[in-house]
């Protein structure tokens, strides 16, 4: 059973469990300042192999993923890109947004509290940060993206995630077998049963 209400976030794990066969974690605690926040998702791949993401970047075999669905309110992605190039001015020279910093952080996740839960729960800083949003403005995310991947932070859009699904469980030799878990399911229920497809213009 989903312990996530935001279908986002239920079909990443679902995504990053059933397709690349992680193991996974779900709203690890994160303390901060008048509060209590959290890491979405914290995975694994346990035999160490590597996750190749829609766009072929590879990432892991750890990784902590954010997920943002609000596409009620920014549909286009435009105000999440604002958000975002804010976000990416207040990182300086470190790997995140130190506590302290000035100015309100929208992903979470580029928070120091963030990435050090992270380094206590893998026992390393060798990981990679996902963000797995609804939309996103893609001239930002170009601009911003070598500074990104130099700080192993990479983004998705959950079209691309449910492509990615689309495309593999076409190809899967026993899709049946997914209906073991909710979401896959759901999945096989709709792909499988109602032959429900998405088109592949991403626009």
């Amino acid at each position: 059973m989903s312990s996530r209400s935001n279908a986002c976030s239920e079909l990443t794990r679902f995504w990053i469990e059933a397709r690349h066969g992680c193991l996974v974690s779900e709203s690890a605690p994160v303390p901060v300042p008048y509060g209590l926040s959290d890491i979405d998702l914290v995975a694994m791949q346990p035999a160490l192999r590597h996750v190749v993401l829609p766009d072929g970047q590879s990432i892991g075999p750890r990784m902590i993923i954010e997920t943002k669905d609000e596409h009620d309110w920014d549909p286009s992605g435009r105000e999440f890109g604002k958000l975002l190039r804010a976000d990416s001015d207040l990182f300086g020279d470190h790997a995140y947004i130190r506590t302290g910093t000035a100015g309100s952080v929208k992903f979470s996740m580029l928070r120091q509290a963030h990435f050090e839960v992270a380094c206590e729960i893998f026992g390393t800083d060798d990981f990679d940060r996902l963000f797995v949003v609804h939309a996103m403005n893609q001239s930002v995310l170009a601009a911003l993206a070598s500074e990104f991947r130099d700080r192993r932070i990479y983004w998705l859009t959950i079209q691309d995630v449910v492509r990615d699904l689309r495309d593999w469980y076409r190809s899967h030799s026993r899709p049946a077998g997914l209906r073991h878990d909710l979401m896959g399911d759901v999945w096989h229920l709709l792909h499988g049963y109602c032959g429900l497809d998405i088109a592949d213009d991403s626009s």
